[in-house]
């Protein structure tokens, strides 16, 4: 006998398809306990409402039903295993490479134009904070009874602070050059650069951490979600094919609502800690790139 969440959580979800998402708020009955009470009046299941706990409770699965003869499992093709196993194995041995790259703004446009530097390069931070030290350099803003601070000209104050200084603010006429890198990458396009063998990628915007979260199920069991591992060239298929074997316990994968072309991997288990350092151990990814949500403890 279970709540009406309970099958959800325990048959529906891990049993799904690869690549299917369920969301019953998308369906006609709109609830879960709408859906059951469909499928008790046809006769595929006996269900009831637990009158304390105001939820559909599931009785039994009536296997003569002629809905429960026509269903077939889907069938894992022998060679699609072989073929993931193969781009697991493949994957661990190549190395993860993470670097945040800057890409020149209109802000900074006319520093660059004046050095002579390329607009359409990418530039690591120091070869970025090089660009307007040549600019400083060029243009003689060291200033001669300080020399640990730049004088600002109006190229180089309008390219850090123009439409960053709130409206009847002064404009600073000098900077430390200590803060002078960092406040020029500020104004700069930030990206990230992924490589893994000889795959390579460049996207905009600082990089996404992987998310591993583990959550209590009905039944005390316990469910781990991972997601985000696209940003790391990692194929969920693959790796849930992986963990299944590494973990002798059931994996599925399925697209996360909403973001189209991002995968999930679902663990049946509170494997959490285990599978951080599996990602650490065997895919290279950083600690730091890792965020790990356990709400079973909560």
């Amino acid at each position: 006998m279970e709540t009406c969440s309970s099958p959800q959580a325990n048959h529906i979800l891990p049993n799904r398809p690869p690549g299917v998402t369920i969301d019953i708020k998308k369906s006609s009955h709109k609830k879960l306990s709408k859906w059951l009470q469909s499928k008790s009046s046809s006769g595929l299941i006996s269900a009831k409402e637990d009158k304390y706990k105001k939820e559909v409770v599931l009785l039994a699965i009536n296997h003569k039903h002629p809905d429960y003869m026509a269903f077939r499992p889907e069938k894992r093709v022998q060679e699609l295993v072989e073929h993931e196993k193969d781009v697991a194995e493949s994957s661990v041995t190549k190395q993860l490479e993470v670097a945040e790259i800057y890409k020149p703004s209109s802000h900074v446009k006319p520093i660059f134009v004046a050095v002579e530097a390329d607009m359409e390069k990418y530039y690591s931070a120091p070869e970025a904070s090089d660009i307007v030290f040549r600019y400083v350099e060029k243009e003689k803003l060291v200033k001669p009874t300080d020399r640990a601070k730049v004088i600002l000209d109006v190229t180089l104050c309008d390219a850090l602070y123009k439409g960053a200084i709130k409206k009847g603010s002064a404009y600073p006429t000098e900077i430390h050059k200590k803060d002078l890198g960092s406040a020029f990458l500020n104004r700069m396009q930030v990206h990230h650069k992924v490589s893994r063998g000889t795959q390579e990628v460049i996207r905009k915007g600082a990089i996404r951490t992987i998310q591993i979260m583990t959550e209590r199920r009905q039944g005390n069991k316990k469910m781990t979600r991972l997601s985000g591992l696209e940003c790391f060239l990692m194929d969920p298929d693959s790796l849930a094919s992986e963990l299944q074997k590494k973990f002798a316990c059931s994996t599925t994968t399925a697209e996360l609502p909403g973001k189209k072309g991002q995968y999930e991997v679902l663990v049946q288990g509170g494997v959490i800690d285990d599978l951080a350092k599996h990602l650490v151990d065997h895919y290279d990814v950083p600690k730091r790139y890792i965020e790990v949500y356990d709400k079973t403890k909560r």
